[in-house]
């Protein structure tokens, strides 16, 4: 009954109540399975990715505290679940680097990309890269930052253009082609950081 309540929250988008919701049934979860259960583990995954999505929508709004928060609690939720660590990771940067803890967002952006170069697959692997370049960026270390641009630039060209499994071409989501473009426009600065004034025009160009 909760997780159906829960999810008819979700729906409505009623997002912190649904919080609540799954919150209490992994607590009915651990008095009937045991804490280290697989029923347990796949509730706490289920959780922690609604703090995430939760968070991140709260850093938006300016409630930086409360996301805080909530990624601390997304961060002990997927303390068994690596791909929900590498979200949880990632958005920890973003509300660092938010707040100017540039060196902090740093850490958990290693964190990030350590955890995914284990994994088999990872939703926008780019989009780390990214989020890499423009902390190094911030930092004054631009060579380093070039690299990670352009490895986020063969991420998304890979992601993005490669035929899908039928041979077709498939067809690109236009929030997708907006970070492409950020990619080319982080080559292009950092080119510009590094004095080389001809590459980054003709990155710019193809951005």
């Amino acid at each position: 009954l909760l997780d159906e309540k829960a999810v008819q929250l979700q729906k409505d988008g009623k997002y912190v109540e649904a919080l609540t919701c799954m919150e209490r049934g992994l607590v009915m979860r651990q008095h009937f399975f045991g804490s280290d259960s697989e029923e347990v583990w796949d509730a706490c995954k289920s959780v922690g990715e609604l703090c995430n999505f939760l968070a991140m929508s709260k850093l938006q709004a300016g409630e930086s505290k409360l996301a805080e928060q909530l990624l601390k609690k997304a961060e002990i939720l997927h303390q068994n679940d690596e791909p929900g660590q590498a979200v949880t990771f990632n958005n920890l940067a973003c509300f660092y680097r938010k707040k100017g803890k540039t060196k902090a967002a740093l850490q958990y952006l290693k964190k990030t990309l350590r955890i995914e170069s284990t994994l088999e697959t990872v939703e926008n692997p780019g989009d780390t890269h990214l989020n890499m370049c423009a902390v190094l960026s911030e930092l004054g270390r631009h060579k380093q930052a070039l690299s990670h641009a352009n490895q986020a630039l063969i991420m998304l060209q890979d992601e993005l253009f490669s035929p899908s499994d039928d041979g077709e071409q498939k067809e690109i989501p236009s929030d997708r082609l907006a970070v492409l473009a950020i990619a080319y426009h982080n080559i292009g600065a950092e080119h510009e950081h590094l004095n080389a004034l001809p590459k980054a025009i003709a990155t710019y160009e193809k951005g």
